[in-house]
């Protein structure tokens, strides 16, 4: 898949991710580098032991990837959660892992898919 045709699928702004990271090499590198990541698993884990304090840091950290690297369909969940959890919201927080997880498993996979 190229890069055009990822962005296409996360409802991402191409040209503004192209933009905010110099060159498309560099997209395609940090990238490649997100899954290694594992933020969403942690998260996951996170919330299901009750740890919001840690959870929030994960969370955050995410959001962060999201935005960065364009991923439009996960961020607005993620920001979400990652405000519910500053300000001490926590009753949700499980909701919003299960809306975020298929999301996140698309975007794994599309990356996955990627060809340079």
């Amino acid at each position: 898949m190229k890069l055009k045709n990822f962005y296409e699928k996360t409802n991402g702004d191409y040209n503004e991710v192209v933009r905010r990271l110099v060159n498309e090499k560099l997209v395609m590198k940090y990238l490649k580098k997100f899954p290694d990541g594992n933020y969403f698993q942690q998260l996951k884990s996170s919330v299901a032991e009750q740890d919001y304090e840690t959870a929030f840091r994960f969370a955050h950290t995410l959001k962060g990837l999201c935005l960065t690297l364009g991923f439009e369909n996960m961020s607005k969940p993620v920001i979400e959660l990652t405000e519910k959890l500053r300000a001490g919201m926590t009753e949700n927080a499980q909701e919003y892992i299960v809306e975020i997880e298929p999301v996140y498993n698309d975007t794994i996979k599309w990356i996955g898919e990627l060809s340079e």
